[in-house]
């Protein structure tokens, strides 16, 4: 039996863990979003939680606690979601920065489509001149050298580098 080379698979820097985030990031995201909308359009009458009184809804055992309840689970998920779709935003913005200030032409061409609007590398190659994904991963890499995180960078993901 004839004996294959195992192909070693490239070890990823911090810059490249950070940039891949971004595309599970932006799914979320907009899957987020469409719960929030889900949430919104779940009216249960135009009552109000913030016009009852907090006393009313731990004590309320009569036909309003029910809603009640359920208003409080609408505004407790709101609030979740919200702040989720705030951190996902937060780093979309990071990342677009970083990409900004250190890479440019190709190099930021290339980063934007794959890692802010989530092409794959075929969609990449008839945007950028029609190269084939080989050289399309390479200018990726290339600007992903040239990008320094900050000490703060957003993280949604774990990461694991090694030591």
């Amino acid at each position: 039996m004839e004996k294959t080379k195992a192909v070693p698979s490239p070890v990823k820097t911090v810059v490249e863990l950070y940039m891949e985030q971004l595309i599970p990031a932006n799914e979320e995201m907009a899957d987020r979003k469409w719960q929030l909308q889900k949430a919104a359009a779940r009216a249960y009458g135009p009552a109000s939680p913030s016009g009852l009184s907090a006393t009313k809804v731990k004590t309320s055992s009569g036909p309003d606690a029910a809603f009640i309840r359920k208003l409080e689970k609408k505004d407790e998920l709101s609030q979740r979601l919200s702040a989720r779709i705030m951190l996902l935003q937060s780093l979309i913005d990071q990342a677009s920065g970083l990409i900004d200030q250190y890479t440019s032409g190709r190099e930021r061409t290339v980063l934007i489509l794959r890692y802010l609007k989530g092409y794959e590398w075929l969609q990449i190659s008839k945007e950028v001149d029609s190269l084939c994904p080989k050289q399309l991963r390479r200018i990726a890499r290339k600007g992903m050298e040239r990008i320094i995180l900050p000490e703060d960078a957003i993280w949604i993901v774990h990461h694991h580098t090694a030591a």
